[in-house]
């Protein structure tokens, strides 16, 4: 069987690109190995969205509840450097958007069903340059054809692994734990702290009045010890001290490694990576899943000019223009956010102090905001 686009991976950014390519009147296929009611956690884990990814989403007729960061306060709990970034920076109603990761997927997941086989992946790819087919075994046996496949499967994609992707990686030696609190601050609010006890995001979630989400990203070496929620009980009163607010814990505590990763190139014959399955960064700006639509807009903008010029829609010049413009960007976000955990891991007094007067002289300079805002925008 021969299908335009095959898709290897049903989650965020599969169900998009699936939608979105069917708006413009091309067929895809999603291949999913989970069952068609999975979902990855109860309802804790959230997504930060900033404007672009919220744009993009909307435009596909995707609406779902969502909390409004209007300010984010950013400080060196060891020291006095500290920063806003407000909305009124940028004469906007918000910064970015806080959805339930079940939600949306769910949302995206439904417009894509009878498009999606479940419970099955890809055990085999060969490419045929003859006909610019590539030829794929199913783990259920059966084979399809397709001008273009598609790898969304993550950061341990098999399509990566099975077709020889580069892949360059790089442990944080930290955990992240995610859960969800009651605290008595603003419902607009996001705050970020650096401490030496990991560096503690809290958010509002669109949960109910006062819920927030908090993702603490810690070193290794905390839990030695003692367990991860044992450490979480016993060091939360020090951000509720620096915030001069309660925080109560309302949910199970779900943690992870945390990794990053890059492909050193996204496009092999025709077999493109996207998002996680390219490349991974650290949840300290919370863009991952907005670098992810990000790639998707791109690919799909390409994808649709050749279609609509006649072209093949494996066309090798349209497909360049994509990877050129994401891996360099990409990358940059990724040695990025690598630079700032390590000047927020290092204890080092002459470069603490250089950070707190970092961050004091960006607070002071609008313009160096709005930089920093419209970069995050994904404008």
């Amino acid at each position: 069987m021969n299908i335009p686009i095959i898709i290897s991976g049903g989650g965020l950014i599969g169900n998009y690109i699936s939608l979105r390519l069917r708006r413009s009147g091309i067929q895809s296929k999603i291949i999913e190995r989970n069952d068609e009611l999975y979902n990855s956690d109860s309802g804790i884990r959230t997504i930060t969205l900033n404007p672009k990814s919220v744009e993009l989403l909307q435009y596909e007729g995707i609406k779902i509840a969502s909390s409004s960061i209007k300010n984010i306060y950013a400080y060196d709990a060891d020291g006095t450097g500290k920063i806003n970034f407000s909305s009124d920076d940028i004469d906007s109603n918000d910064l970015s958007k806080v959805v339930m990761f079940n939600e949306l997927n769910s949302a995206l997941k439904e417009q894509n069903i009878s498009n999606t086989l479940y419970e099955t992946q890809i055990d085999g790819i060969s490419y045929n340059s003859n006909i610019e087919k590539t030829e794929i075994n199913l783990s259920d046996s059966s084979i399809y054809k397709t001008d273009l496949l598609v790898a969304c499967d993550g950061k341990a994609s098999n399509v990566a692994k099975i077709y020889g992707f580069k892949n360059t990686a790089h442990s944080y030696n930290q955990t992240a734990a995610t859960f969800l609190v009651k605290a008595d601050t603003k419902a607009t609010d996001a705050h970020q702290i650096f401490s030496d006890k990991g560096i503690f995001a809290l958010m509002p979630a669109p949960k109910g009045e006062n819920i927030f989400t908090v993702v603490w990203s810690l070193d290794n070496k905390f839990l030695d010890t003692e367990s991860l929620d044992a450490y979480i009980h016993s060091n939360l009163g020090h951000f509720e001290k620096k915030l001069g607010c309660s925080i109560n814990i309302q949910s199970d505590i779900l943690s992870f490694k945390l990794s990053s990763h890059y492909i050193d190139s996204y496009i092999k014959d025709s077999v493109v990576l996207l998002a996680d399955s390219a490349h991974s960064i650290h949840p300290l700006a919370g863009q991952g899943v907005n670098l992810g639509f990000a790639d998707a807009d791109v690919f799909c903008n390409q994808i649709e000019q050749a279609f609509h010029k006649g072209l093949k829609i494996n066309e090798p010049t349209y497909l360049k223009k994509y990877s050129i413009e994401r891996e360099a960007l990409n990358l940059i976000m990724l040695k990025s956010m690598d630079l700032f955990v390590n000047i927020f891991k290092n204890d080092n007094p002459y470069l603490r102090l250089a950070r707190n007067l970092g961050l004091n002289y960006v607070n002071k300079s609008k313009l160096a905001k709005v930089f920093f805002i419209g970069k995050a925008s994904g404008f």
